[in-house]
């Protein structure tokens, strides 16, 4: 496991220290650690490659070298597997809480993490789980392309009411950081798509389900097309031409 931990990591690790606050930081950072634990052991059982593990103050990112046609499913599974890990992790806690092998105060403030990152990590925000949850159930839903733009607007609204909902300088500090990240993703949008393109090229994937359409913006994952428009062929065609 790649693991890396961002700069800012270590300076919030610092002020926490001086702060007096080093306990707190500890156990989320020790369960941010879990709950990436989590996707990395579950992509094994997926069969999906990790690239990285980048550990930031406020969360983890998991990030994979997998193609953007990999099955669906199997995406869900490794990314439910952070949130299970955490809770399991949870359960834990509370059996040696009721066992008297954990003090009060420390169950107290680990169920108060635990709650902290679940609420803000299933937020319908990229790059969080919650965002690539609703991107899972969108790509369901509708094409590739469409999915990843009505994920953005999404993205977008949720992390400004996000912002005014919180009003402190941790939460614009993190308003920054995803807007950041939003902005990649815009950037990113016709690449992702010349790639998801490129990938149907060059790979015999096997989906069961056969889908009719008449342009390639309206591909989808996890389906096979038959597209029934002269133009759209000779497009794709001389886009991919290997010669």
């Amino acid at each position: 496991m790649n693991i890396k931990i961002h700069n800012t990591t270590y300076i919030f690790l610092l002020i926490s220290f001086l702060a007096g606050y080093f306990k707190h930081i500890f156990l989320f950072l020790f369960i941010i650690f879990i709950h990436e634990s989590g996707h990395y052991f579950f992509s094994i059982l997926s069969n999906i490659k990790i690239d990285k593990i980048i550990i930031y103050p406020f969360g983890g990112i998991t990030q994979c070298k997998e193609q953007l046609n990999i099955s669906i499913n199997k995406e869900l599974i490794t990314l439910l597997g952070g949130i299970i890990f955490q809770l399991l992790f949870l359960i834990l806690i509370i059996f040696l809480y009721k066992n008297n092998l954990v003090l009060y105060e420390d169950y107290v403030l680990i169920l108060k993490i635990n709650k902290l990152l679940i609420s803000f990590n299933f937020l319908p925000i990229l790059p969080l789980d919650g965002g690539k949850l609703l991107n899972i159930f969108l790509d369901k839903m509708f094409s590739y392309k469409l999915s990843n733009k009505i994920c953005i607007i999404i993205s977008i609204f949720f992390s400004l009411v996000f912002f005014i909902k919180k009003k402190t300088i941790y939460s614009l500090i993190l308003l920054l950081f995803l807007i950041k990240s939003i902005i990649i993703e815009i950037l990113d949008l016709n690449t992702k798509y010349t790639k998801f393109l490129f990938e149907r090229y060059c790979n015999n994937y096997k989906f069961k389900k056969i889908k009719i359409i008449k342009n390639i913006n309206n591909l989808k994952r996890d389906n096979y097309h038959i597209i029934n428009n002269t133009f759209e062929k000779e497009y794709l065609s001389k886009l991919f031409d290997r010669t």
